[in-house]
């Protein structure tokens, strides 16, 4: 019989109507957890934060077994507050403070531990936030009466501190004195550098937003200035040229049509504005039977009207048929 089992077994002969009243009560925190899902991923979309993940989840009873049995609670029900769990994984340190007033304004925040703040001069680690909440009174009918009373646990962590979460689980050592001593310092400053590293991606984003920001001011089609592609500049050069539509449905898109520019060696803003003068009557007389809802799609169409090899993986095969036919219209260089 393993560990976990002796802990039930010996829960459910101490204490059955602990586990009798949670099973009962268990799918309503499962609905507590979709619903505070909800509520802040709805939250976090309105405030434009980027997240790597929202998940939730429902102790199990082996779990609450051994947490109840090694600590003394006087009404484990009513005392243990992480029945429900939330963890909500952002991409950078300083949309925390975004994150904090989505919480605070869509929930009823009974407590908000920062265990970065927190956490004792000998402890290993780089911590997060924690909130004990309950729904708000925003949140009323009868689809909530059963909820409105239930707490959730909400973790807000970088992708970083989650990373060093899952891994602190599986070490032994929560305080220094009780590492061996070769290993103290190498702790130390492995927290460390997972602190310094969630730094240094925020100086990276704030360079690349000042980035995009000059490009924006700089005249990408002006023949005389050749910029070498990267995505920024693509981004921006197809926004100045089709301005009444969007560049692409999203960056993956914009990638693979500038893997497809960098093969056939176009490299800079000049090359591609050759292939684009090119193609125009072309594409023009493609557009009037197929229309573009992004630009890159121009592109595309411009790389396989030049390109056989690109053309050969066109899909679909009507648009791939109007492109052939079009070939003619192509400027000779």
């Amino acid at each position: 019989m393993s560990h976990e089992t002796d802990e039930l077994e010996r829960l459910w002969l101490e204490q059955p109507e602990i586990i009798r009243n949670y099973i009962d009560s268990r799918s309503k925190y499962e609905q507590l957890v979709s619903e505070v899902q909800y509520i802040l991923r709805r939250g976090v979309e309105k405030e434009k934060i980027g997240i790597s993940a929202i998940s939730g989840r429902v102790k199990t009873l082996k779990s609450i077994a051994e947490k109840i049995l090694r600590k003394d609670y006087e009404n484990p029900l009513s005392d243990i507050t992480d029945f429900a769990g939330v963890r909500c994984v952002y991409l950078y340190l300083s949309q925390r403070a975004k994150i904090e007033k989505v919480i605070e304004a869509d929930f009823n925040v009974i407590e908000k531990i920062d265990k970065v703040e927190k956490m004792a001069d000998d402890e290993f680690g780089y911590g997060a936030l924690h909130y004990i909440v309950k729904l708000a009174k925003a949140a009323s009918g009868a689809r909530y009466d059963d909820l409105k009373d239930l707490k959730c646990e909400i973790q807000v962590r970088t992708v970083l501190q989650d990373a060093w979460a899952i891994i602190d689980h599986h070490l032994i050592y929560k305080k220094e004195q009780e590492a061996p001593r070769p290993f103290r310092r190498k702790l130390n400053s492995l927290a460390g550098l997972f602190e310094t590293a969630d730094s240094q991606f925020d100086l990276l984003r704030e360079e690349r937003e000042k980035y995009a920001k000059e490009l924006t001011k700089t005249d990408l089609r002006e023949k005389s200035h050749d910029t070498p592609l990267d995505l920024d500049v693509l981004w921006t050069y197809l926004a100045k040229k089709f301005p009444s539509i969007k560049p692409a449905p999203n960056p993956k898109f914009l990638s693979a049509a500038l893997n497809s520019l960098l093969q056939f060696e176009y490299k800079g803003t000049s090359t591609l504005d050759e292939l684009l003068d090119r193609t125009a009557e072309a594409r023009d007389a493609i557009r009037a039977n197929h229309p573009v809802r992004v630009s890159v799609a121009e592109l595309n169409r411009a790389i396989a009207l030049v390109h056989p090899e690109r053309l050969k993986t066109y899909k679909p095969e009507e648009k791939k048929r109007a492109i052939e036919d079009a070939k003619k219209l192509i400027k000779q260089k």
